[in-house]
């Protein structure tokens, strides 16, 4: 082997890699790459680049309301840089797109100035590919930025990178600052470290900040009905009554089940019972009146006829559970625990319970950032443990497509899961890990040259239906299109790319190639032939693999997503002929979605509002029917999403709300520039605002017909992955805004929203201060490290509250 070493570059700690070589310590390389890999250890104390600041902000020049720009100052190392680019991660785009339907950053200007000759300087031009077959560069919020001129980068000098009216709204908390900022030397990376201190958001004013959130949680007590339970039961049961004695467990006992001979939740008390209190129980399926007796409810009306209803009576004897089915006594279970987590002796209540809403779901976005099948499982509990039924899950979008089906999974796992620089895909949403005050230290967070990857095989997603299912959890698989698809063009370009698309558009979140080539479905020009078989193919797998579940509400269905197509899309396309040809972009993704429906009549289509509705609340008039639709997703905010939501259930369209000012998890709990998520529906986005979505659902629902109401299904809270880079952080969004949405969703309205305000005091007390209620519970039984741990729910009520 010979080796001519022509320049070394002083790179402390960092680590490098490019397709050929592996630089750094050994182990920088993955196992499976290390026999092809040669390995250049460079160690110095001398880091490349050394960031000094970073201020964001409204400057001199941002004259319009959403404009605002960012100055990075940096210092050069040792080395003359000649060839270089400067990356960096920001949710926001610095694209300069100008086409006949959309106009994106026209007063952008980029460039980099030395600091002590400013008039030293070379504009900057952001790098993209030139196709979605070559190797990404700029793509999405992932920015790589080099001199449009020669512009040399002289040893020890600083510079300062202007990136002036850029008209995408200011940045208002950390996850929406540049961070996890990059170097690209002839083609090495070096990841350049900041902390908080380097940062300045200007015209943030943090007195000002804590006394606005000092006030919305002093209206939301102020405003709060006046509610008072008599135990710490979350959501609230429909009635309770207590009497008097107790029953106290006991190790030994029985549990009786009669309602039926499967003994799957049954069984969960035992297991139960032996992981919460250490208490050892035995299941049968004889009859008897001591213990845990497991029988049919004698008169269903007592639950409403609700199939998820439950009765439970505590005597001094035993304890009755009465419900129609397993799942009613999974609930039964549910409640049960959180009364023998107070104490081992039950007191005898009489507790008759049923939800309000039919669908009570979380989503969880699994593309964005990938969550593991034992971290799913456990959100399957969580949610669970608050009585909800679904989980929507997100698995494919423009940063990957997770289902891994056996006849294409090394293709997906490879070119449409995997992710970082040098790959097909670019490292996409890397958050910087001391940027984010969720993180306990332990949790990994990519960086732009960090290879992320995460497919769930067929067998993977088998084990989630089986958990779930026991669970009484139904699974709704999302593979969203015709937008939101770039992973998946990334991984199969020869038949999703229609070279007759000359369309320049550019999405929400960034992405100008990131649609399906919709007018060639079902033909024979261009790539239709070929797009139309692997679409169908890839549909019907999916729908097959989740067809099997066994809950109470299970359906044949697959979510298509359908929401957030470019107005740009399509427009400029030779393919789009005949009826496509006079359609708007939203219109030929409601047509689309048509012709898909049409090949499957049994599968019940579902999607997000954008799917069969227009943006002023009409239907499109190519749209998948009623008859035929799972369920519609209505994400607007909730002032335009009531009147959508009630146009489609007067449609007979099966609805549900999932308001984005009140149920999107994954928004910011506050205004506090340290608080992680974005903030682009409001300002608080926290438990009392989930809880208050069971006053938007009042709003709908009095807006229909009484033959109407059955079709508002329920309401969902959202965990969209952007800044979800892992299970911690997931679970700092997840909860306690869990407990306000499933307060809402099962709870009585009359008892959650009484005199039209909710009862947030009341569920305040129920999900306590720390040591007791429903929150230390959560943290007891399941370990969940919750916003505000170990105070309870103190960060979202007045001080004196919990000081109490």
């Amino acid at each position: 082997l010979r080796l001519l070493v022509t320049s070394v570059v002083d790179q402390s700690a960092q680590t490098y890699g490019t397709p050929g070589i592996c630089y750094g310590t050994s182990n920088a390389c993955s196992q499976a790459t290390k026999a092809n890999r040669l390995y250049v250890t460079v160690a110095s104390s001398t880091p490349l680049i050394t960031l000094n600041s970073v201020q964001v902000g409204q400057m001199a020049g941002d004259t319009e309301a959403s404009e605002f720009s960012s100055q990075i100052k940096f210092t050069n190392g040792v080395s003359q840089l000649t060839n270089w680019q400067f990356g960096f991660y920001m949710p926001r785009s610095f694209a300069a797109l100008t086409s006949k339907t959309q106009n994106i950053n026209p007063r952008l200007s980029m460039q980099v100035c030395s600091v002590s000759a400013p008039t030293n300087c070379a504009s900057l031009v952001l790098q993209q590919s030139h196709s979605i077959t070559e190797t990404d560069q700029s793509v999405g919020s992932t920015t790589i930025l080099a001199p449009e001129t020669s512009f040399v980068l002289l040893p020890n000098t600083q510079y300062v990178i202007t990136l002036a009216h850029n008209n995408q709204w200011n940045a208002g908390n950390y996850s929406a600052y540049p961070q996890s900022f990059f170097m690209i030397n002839v083609g090495l990376v070096s990841n350049i470290s900041t902390t908080p201190s380097n940062y300045t958001l200007l015209n943030y004013d943090q007195s000002a900040v804590t006394q606005s959130i000092n006030t919305y949680v002093s209206d939301n007590w102020n405003n709060s009905n006046t509610v008072s339970s008599t135990s710490n039961i979350v959501p609230s049961p429909q009635n309770y009554v207590l009497g008097t004695g107790a029953y106290t467990l006991q190790t030994d006992m029985s549990i009786h089940n009669t309602l039926n001979s499967d003994n799957t939740v049954a069984e969960f008390f035992a297991t139960d019972l032996l992981n919460d209190l250490q208490l050892s129980a035995t299941v049968d399926n004889q009859s008897a009146n001591i213990g845990i007796v497991i029988s049919q409810i004698a008169d269903s009306a007592l639950i409403d006829n609700n199939p998820e209803g439950y009765q439970i009576v505590v005597s001094s004897n035993a304890i009755h559970i009465y419900a129609l089915n397993n799942t009613g006594v999974f609930y039964a279970l549910q409640t049960l625990r959180q009364l023998w987590a107070e104490s081992i002796s039950i007191p005898a209540y009489t507790i008759t319970d049923y939800p309000r809403f039919k669908y009570r779901g979380v989503l969880l976005d699994t593309a964005r950032h990938f969550f593991s099948v034992a971290e799913i499982k456990k959100l399957i509990d969580l949610a669970a443990a608050h009585k909800l039924n679904t989980l929507h899950v997100h698995f494919a979008d423009d940063e990957a497509f997770r289902i891994g089906l056996k006849d294409h999974y090394d293709t997906i796992a490879m070119a449409s899961d995997t992710r970082g620089y040098g790959n097909s895909m670019i490292a996409l949403m890397f958050l910087q890990k001391n940027l984010d005050i969720t993180n306990s230290g332990a949790a990994a967070y990519p960086s732009v040259d960090t290879k992320y990857t995460g497919t769930y095989s067929e067998a993977d997603l088998q084990q989630l239906i089986n958990y779930a299912n026991a669970r009484s959890i139904t699974i709704i698989p999302e593979i969203d299109m015709p937008g939101h698809v770039r992973a998946l063009i990334k991984a199969f370009p020869a038949e999703l790319v229609d070279p007759n698309d000359q369309s320049r558009f550019i999405s929400v979140q960034g992405y100008n190639d990131d649609v399906l080539p919709v007018c060639t479905y079902n033909t024979a020009i261009s790539v239709g032939a070929a797009f139309t078989t692997l679409i169908d193919d890839i549909l019907a797998k999916t729908a097959v693999l989740f067809a099997n579940q066994t809950t109470l509400y299970a359906l044949n269905e697959l979510s298509v997503g359908g929401d957030e197509v470019s107005t740009g899309a399509w427009t400029t396309d030779a393919s789009c002929t005949g009826a496509w040809a006079s359609l708007s972009s939203l219109e030929k993704s409601h047509k689309f979605f048509q012709l898909l429906a049409s090949k499957s009549p049994a599968l019940k289509i579902s999607g997000w509002q954008q799917y069969v509705q227009n943006d002023d609340m009409t239907l499109g008039t190519n749209i998948v029917p009623a008859a035929q639709s799972g369920h519609v997703w209505v994400w607007n905010t909730s002032t335009p999403g009531i009147p959508q939501a009630v146009s489609l259930a007067q449609n007979h369209y099966p609805v549900v709300l999932a308001f984005a000012d009140q149920n999107y998890f994954d928004l910011a709990y506050t205004p506090d520039v340290t608080e992680p998520g974005f903030t682009w529906a409001g300002a608080f986005l926290d438990t009392h605002s989930a809880l208050s979505s069971a006053l938007s659902a009042n709003a709908v629902l009095a807006g229909l017909s009484r033959d109407q109401l059955k079709n508002i299904k329920g309401l969902e809270g959202t965990l969209w992955s952007e800044n979800l880079t892992n299970y911690d952080h997931m679970i700092y969004m997840a909860s306690p805004k869990m407990a306000g949405l499933a307060e809402a969703a099962w709870g009585a309205a009359a008892t959650v929203t009484q005199g039209n305000k909710v009862d947030w005091k009341d569920l305040d007390a129920r999900l306590g201060c720390g040591q007791t209620g429903y929150l230390a519970y959560l943290n007891k039984v399941y370990g969940v490290q919750y916003r505000g741990y170990p105070n309870g729910i103190a960060k979202e009520v007045p001080i004196g509250f919990c000081a109490g």
